[in-house]
């Protein structure tokens, strides 16, 4: 099955689903699409808004992603958003050095320029755009789309089961996606995010 995966960095929600979704990649014959999707081009914060800085730096940090999903292929994206996360959510690198991110996973650094390439925002945006004409425009990340173009907002979970329960929960997650008629389950979060073990 192949799904469509659609990610900020900044999001620490989206990064504890992603890694749900590696796990359960693992377990299921699963093909996964990292697409970018950037909660800065969305909200359009302004630099007196909470957060603009956060927003901004990942906004450079899916152009850098974009720029090596051009040069390298759909390979290197999951990679890169991996170490992307580990620096953001677990090592609290703030921004990312998106050089070092780079090296790190055997990119080339130079690949950094891209961050202040404003024409890397229209592939960002037509992969958000994928994405809303699927799920409405009332969503952010993390966000799945399934075959048929079944997708939505979420899971959203704090902590993601894992192994075998992280793969039952997707089963019931796709199966819920397959009915045309399924919009929403919803509840208020209780807890802060929760991640697992730096990857």
């Amino acid at each position: 099955m192949q799904v469509d995966f659609y990610f900020d960095p900044v999001c620490p929600w989206c990064w504890i689903t992603s890694r749900w979704l590696v796990d359960v990649q693992g377990q299921r014959d699963l093909d996964v699409r990292w697409r970018s999707f950037s909660l800065f081009l969305k909200n359009a914060p302004t630099p007196a808004d909470s957060g603009y800085d956060r927003y901004w730096s990942t906004l450079r940090a899916l152009r850098v992603v974009e720029a090596a999903r051009d040069r390298h292929g759909e390979d290197c994206v999951a990679e890169l958003y991996t170490e992307y996360g580990r620096r953001y959510h677990h090592d609290r690198e703030r921004p990312i050095d998106l050089p070092a991110a780079l090296g790190s996973v055997g990119l080339d650094a130079g690949l950094a320029t891209a961050a202040d390439d404003e024409s890397w925002d229209e592939v960002i945006e037509q992969s958000m755009k994928d994405a809303l004409a699927v799920a409405g425009e009332d969503v952010g990340v993390p966000l799945i789309v399934f075959p048929e173009d079944q997708g939505f907002f979420g899971p959203v979970m704090s902590p993601a089961p894992v192994g075998e329960a992280a793969a039952t929960m997707f089963d019931h997650i796709a199966a819920l996606a397959s009915y045309r008629c399924f919009w929403e389950l919803k509840r208020d979060r209780s807890g802060r995010p929760e991640f697992g073990p730096r990857p």
